[in-house]
């Protein structure tokens, strides 16, 4: 199990070992499930928004599982830590000229 009821502000927490994501990009198929990019004999790395810090990832979608969040209802996909290839850094500001949104 990827989630389960902590103390957080959403209610939920990532288990160790795991990253979970919003997709950046889906595809129906023919009988309307939604499948993410990289996912039907493609080589194609899973692009994925964190839950938790909302900074981006790029995944490998081997063992990757697809479920609701139940903190928002949306689709999500968990990959092993180990499955990651790359991820967005975070911004540190500039103390001299402060940082800018």
């Amino acid at each position: 199990m990827w989630a389960m009821k902590s103390g957080q502000d959403n209610g939920y927490k990532i288990m160790s070992g795991w990253r979970v994501g919003h997709l950046l990009e889906e595809s129906a198929t023919r009988s309307g499930l939604l499948v993410p990019a990289g996912s039907e004999k493609s080589n194609d790395a899973l692009a994925l928004v964190d839950v938790d810090s909302g900074l981006q990832f790029w995944a490998v979608p081997t063992g990757a599982w697809r479920f609701l969040w139940p903190a928002t209802g949306e689709v999500v996909v968990a990959v092993r830590e180990s499955q990651i290839i790359a991820e967005q850094e975070t911004e540190e500001p500039d103390s001299e000229n402060g940082h800018y949104l």
